[in-house]
């Protein structure tokens, strides 16, 4: 793709070290903008923007950002820029909106409605099954899900939303050239395949550096109407992303959980200061008034089948111990443990620790 002199001097200065950005916009001001700071740039500016990022920014001009742009032609990647017909309206409201965006896929067309889902890297097996279920719902709806492509909620996110055929957008701390988390190359692959976008504000080279997460926090609550918080410890790095979205108006749900559970911590927190409940889709359907329709939703009622059975009966309010399932339904434990190896088979229930069993919901 051809960009105009312009462009290239604003991808330039994008691809600078995040914490260049700062000084780089003041020398902007200064000069007259991205191509005039581009024609000025000499070693009178080394000291404002110390070596590391004068060097970078040098080798950058003097190849006119060959290997930036190499790397997303190898990516089938584009910049986009703010003020182009195409850049997201959303996120162009909030304040500290990114000049520059690099995109791998496609963004969901202007007014489509979008909501982040965020939380825990380590998260349960409560908080993941709740996201991925909440983003399948959603996106059966036509809501685009945002999130970070992190480990946790945030793959559980992404991976609903696939399931149900719909749109998903995965905004990275890190290039685009960066598999990060690595074990999430595939997910990366799969969400663009899907129709949907990986968008960064960092060069396609870009680490993911600890204080990059933070910063491109704005970008998925600004990409979104609402985010959504599944599981997160109160002084978890997560709380940036809502304080981003109470700043930009946005408005924040909360999953509840345990009360005594560590990932329990910031969503009652929120709930107490007033954040919308979420235990469905349709919870933010409703709030958002985007879907006045219930969607079809997966129940742990019992269909009147699993009622005969006694272990699913035991288990349809909450998980039980071998122990306790002994106790509750009669069984020897010679007939109790394979039956309870024929329904975990079977996908109707799940082994957790503590020796102890929980439904799966359908």
């Amino acid at each position: 793709m051809d960009y105009t002199n312009e462009q290239l001097a604003r991808i330039w200065l994008q691809a600078a070290p995040m914490g260049a950005w700062s000084r780089l916009d003041q020398l902007q001001q200064l000069h007259g903008g991205p191509l005039a700071l581009w024609d000025q740039f000499s070693p009178a500016f080394y000291d404002l923007l110390g070596e590391s990022a004068f060097s970078l920014l040098a080798d950058l001009k003097r190849s006119r950002c060959r290997e930036v742009l190499q790397a997303m032609d190898q990516l089938s990647a584009r910049a986009i820029f703010f003020g182009d017909h195409d850049y997201p309206l959303g996120l162009a409201a909030i304040e500290d909106a990114p000049d520059v965006l690099f995109i791998r896929g496609q963004l969901p067309p202007p007014h489509a409605p979008a909501i982040a889902i965020v939380g825990a890297r380590r998260s349960s097996r409560y908080g993941t099954q709740q996201a991925r279920r909440i983003a399948r719902e959603l996106a059966e709806k036509g809501v685009t899900i945002v999130s970070g492509l992190a480990r946790g909620i945030d793959s559980a996110a992404h991976l609903g939303a696939l399931e149900a055929g719909g749109k998903t957008i995965a905004v990275l701390g890190c290039g685009l050239s960066v598999s990060y988390p690595p074990e999430n190359k595939a997910l990366a692959q799969q969400i663009v395949d899907g129709g949907g976008a990986i968008i960064t504000e960092l060069a396609p080279s870009a680490p993911p550096l600890a204080h990059h997460f933070p910063v491109r926090n704005r970008i998925i609550s600004g990409l979104s109407d609402g985010v959504l918080l599944i599981e997160a410890q109160e002084r978890s790095g997560t709380h940036s992303t809502i304080n981003h979205a109470l700043d930009q108006g946005r408005e924040v749900f909360a999953l509840p959980g345990n009360v005594d559970a560590p990932g329990s911590e910031l969503p009652l927190k929120l709930l107490k200061e007033g954040a919308a409940i979420c235990t469905c889709g349709q919870d933010i359907l409703s709030f958002m008034e985007w879907e006045a329709k219930r969607p079809e939703q997966a129940s742990f009622l019992l269909s009147d089948e699993d009622m005969e059975d006694p272990v699913l009966r035991a288990l349809a309010i909450e998980e039980k111990t071998l122990d306790e399932l002994l106790q509750e339904t009669g069984m020897p434990v010679e007939e109790l443990t394979p039956h309870l190896t024929l329904l975990e088979l079977s996908g109707q229930i799940e082994r957790r620790p503590g020796r102890a069993f929980a439904r799966i919901k359908p």
